[in-house]
């Protein structure tokens, strides 16, 4: 028969095995949606690196666009009331 000290080490061992597993097959709770908040976090910062500098080399054109965005903002919220 297996001595005790050898079965404790082998069942710390086996349930050492198994919560590895279930780490790497449910992965660390939250991760996955760190990791989607990061991307998106990253794709907002480059589009409004985008519009800094399309504003900095046209701003007229950036005025233009703000002006016609705010009034079709106008127009919706106006329509509803």
């Amino acid at each position: 028969m297996t001595n005790p000290p050898n079965l404790e080490a082998h069942l710390e061992s086996g349930i050492g095995r198994l919560q590895d597993g279930l780490d790497g097959f449910a992965g660390e709770p939250g991760g996955r949606m760190r990791g989607a908040g990061g991307m998106a976090q990253q794709g907002l910062g480059e589009i409004c690196d985008t519009v800094r500098d399309f504003t900095a080399d046209r701003p007229l054109c950036a005025l233009l666009g703000a002006s016609f965005l705010g009034f079709i903002v106008t127009l919706i919220t106006r329509r509803r009331r």
